[in-house]
C-alpha cells in the first residue's frame, strides 16, 4: 500500500460527507439552471428545503443534498416530466445515491499499484479476509480482479 493510504483512509469519510456545503439561493439557481422564482415555489410545495439557520442571516441555504435534489429533478422536468413526478423520480434517485455513497465509505481502503497500474483496494472479497478485490480503470474500461493478501497487510 502507497504512504498516502492511510491518510486517504483516515479523511475519506470527511470527503465523502458532503453535507458540510452550503449554498446560497443563488448559487443554486447559477449551478442548476432553476430559477429563483421556481426553487422558492418547489419550497413551498414541500419538494426542497432551506437549511434552519442558527446565525443572525435570513438568506436561504442549502445543502448539498438539495443541490443534487435540484439538478435531478431539473433533468427529469427537461425530459418532460410534470413536476410532481420528477419530484417522485428524484426521491428514488436520491435513495439509490445514498446506497452508492455508503457502500464506497465502506468499501473503499486505499489505492495500490496492482500489476503496474492504479487500483482501488475495496476490501477483502472472502470471508477469511485473505483475498482482496480491486477495481481498475484501464482507459475507461473498469475491471476486478481478486489478489491474495500479501504477508505485510495481514
Amino acid at each position: 500500500m502507497r504512504q498516502i493510504d492511510n491518510a486517504l483512509e483516515k479523511i475519506m469519510p470527511e470527503l465523502l460527507n458532503l453535507e458540510s456545503f452550503r449554498f446560497r439561493i443563488s448559487e443554486i439557481s447559477t449551478m442548476t439552471g432553476v430559477s429563483t422564482r421556481q426553487l422558492r415555489y418547489w419550497e413551498q410545495k414541500g419538494y426542497i428545503h432551506p437549511m434552519t439557520r442558527t446565525d443572525q442571516q435570513k438568506a436561504r441555504m442549502y445543502d448539498f443534498h438539495t443541490f443534487v435534489a435540484v439538478r435531478i429533478m431539473k433533468v427529469f422536468l427537461d425530459e418532460g416530466y410534470r413536476l410532481p413526478s420528477a419530484a417522485e423520480k428524484m426521491t428514488s434517485f436520491l435513495a439509490d445515491i445514498n446506497v452508492f455513497r455508503d457502500f464506497v465509505k465502506q468499501a473503499f481502503r486505499g489505492i495500490e499499484i496492482v500489476d503496474g497500474q492504479p487500483a482501488v483496494d475495496m476490501g477483502s472479497f472472502d470471508k477469511a479476509g485473505k483475498q482482496i478485490l480491486y477495481g481498475i480503470n484501464d482507459n475507461g474500461h473498469i475491471r476486478y480482479i481478486v489478489k491474495d493478501k500479501k504477508k505485510d497487510q495481514q
